[in-house]
This record gives structure tokens, sequence and C-alpha cells, in this order.
């Protein structure tokens, strides 16, 4: 594989925030302020945030939402049903307003990821009619699954309930046993890519034709550096996406502040998953 092209993928992934955003906080003001106008604009905002309630349009899309719930606590405040269920097995509990700090994985999340099989779920994501999406937090150091659940509630986005999980029980199990230590145990890593590994760069307005290039393990994992594949957590949103095949899955990375985006295509063959391809 060339090495410009190596160097492109990384840093266009690195500096995905130059481009337009995907998600916006529908509470952030804007950034073009005349100087003059420092005293209307202060009042604006002081304005802003003493409303109750927020624009319409947060909850047209679930990942708009999602964007705000995780950027603002005041809104997140807002989106929670308290007491909130919690289930854990047969046990089952219900959190306060004083507990949920101990459970807020999503402070300072960046990315997010998405599991799936079959490409045109993905439309799912832009479907304003959806009454239900949950969001994982599979922490790969442990076994639990925590999965939040979002439901409408008189049209609002809220969050109104959690349950855990074995992850070996949820349906990705096998994948996400494999992700834990594919991540973390770098010569499992290296037997586990294609012999070579396809990387697909496509253009921002999608106008050119891709450009297709192989790398070898070296040359992946020079890549590696400048990938920020999760290590530590996934944080998976379940839209409702097919869980069918146990032998294919992509994982589609996504920046929560631009419209940076970075696909992982693994299959699997007898007992071994390999990663096959990359796309960005």
């Amino acid at each position: 594989m060339r090495k410009g092209l190596v160097i492109a993928v990384a840093a266009g992934f690195l500096l995905g925030s130059c481009k337009d955003k995907k998600m916006e906080n529908v509470f952030a003001p804007d950034d073009d302020v005349e100087e003059d106008s420092v005293e209307a604009f202060v009042g604006d905002t002081l304005h802003l945030f003493e409303e109750t309630e927020p624009p319409a349009a947060v909850d047209e899309l679930f990942d708009d939402f999602l964007f705000n719930f995780i950027d603002d606590a005041r809104f997140q405040g807002q989106r929670i049903v308290y007491p909130l269920p919690c289930t854990d097995g047969e046990e089952e509990t219900s959190l306060t307003r004083q507990d949920w700090p101990d459970f807020d994985h999503f402070k300072n999340q960046e990315l997010l990821t998405v599991i799936y099989e079959r490409e045109h779920d993905l439309v799912l994501s832009k479907d304003t009619s959806m009454q239900s999406v949950a969001v994982e937090w599979i922490d790969l150091s442990h076994s639990m699954v925590e999965k939040f659940h979002f439901n409408r509630v008189n049209d609002k986005w809220m969050l109104t309930n959690i349950d855990k999980k074995r992850r070996e029980d949820m349906p990705n199990g096998d994948f996400l046993n494999f992700y834990a230590r594919f991540i973390t145990d770098s010569v499992y890593q290296r037997e586990a890519l294609a012999d070579p590994v396809k990387v697909i760069l496509t253009s921002e307005d999608g106008e050119e034709e891709p450009q297709e290039e192989q790398v070898n393990a070296d040359e992946w994992f020079e890549m590696r550096e400048s990938i920020p594949l999760p290590e530590d957590a996934l944080v998976n949103v379940d839209y409702g996406q097919a869980s069918i095949s146990q032998n294919r899955k992509i994982l589609l990375l996504q920046g929560l502040s631009n419209g940076m985006q970075m696909k992982f295509t693994f299959t699997k063959n007898g007992d071994d998953w390999k990663l096959m391809e990359i796309e960005y």
C-alpha cells in the first residue's frame, strides 16, 4: 500500500472535525457575534437556558437527541424518567436522580459505534417515526453489558429503563468477545487480519472514484496508531438493525460532533474472525 494513502486515512480521520457537523447541539449559541452586541447576546443566551422546553427539532432524529443528551447535562436531566427502572438478571431496582451520576457513562463521550450486518439497515438512523432505540454500554474489560432504553413519551425521547445482560447472551455476543480480545492483544490482532486487508478511501463529496488499496499487517499497525478504535468500551446504538448472521459484522465508528465515519468489516470462517475491509 502507498504510504501516502496510509497517512491520508489516518489524517483524514483525526481531522474529521473540519467537515460539516453531522449532529448539532440545539442549545449551542451562534459563534458569529458582533462586539457591539455582546450584551444582547448574553441576554438571549440566558433567556435560552431559562426555557423549560427545548426546540422540537431535537426529537425528530434520535441521533440529534442523543448528541444533546450526551453534550448537555441540563437537557439530560430533563429526559430521564425517575425512578428509573434497572434490571440486573433477576434483580429489579430503581435509580433516583441522586443515583444517576454513577450510571452516567456518556460524559465526555466523543465516539459512537453501530454494529450491523446489512447496509440498508443504516437507514433506520434517519427514520423519524421510530419509537424506541437502545444504546449499549459495552465495557470491554467486563462480561456485563448495560443497555439504556430510550422511548418516545408524548413525542419526546426519554430514557425509560436500563437492563444488564451478560455479553455472551447478547445477539452480537460472539463478535463482542472477539473484539474485546482483538483490541487489547496485538499478537492476536495480527493473526485476525486478512492477508491483505482491503482499504477503500472515498472522497468527501462522493464525486471521485473510491481509491482501493491493500495493506499487510505491518501497514495496518502503522495505521492503527492514528485510528481511534475504542479500547475500553463500545457505545453501540441499536436502532433495531438485524442481528441474524454470526459470520459477518460491520463496525461503524462515527464522531458525535462531525460527519466523520469509518467502517470495519469482519467475517468469521469456522471459529476465527478476521478484519477484511476498512472504508473511510
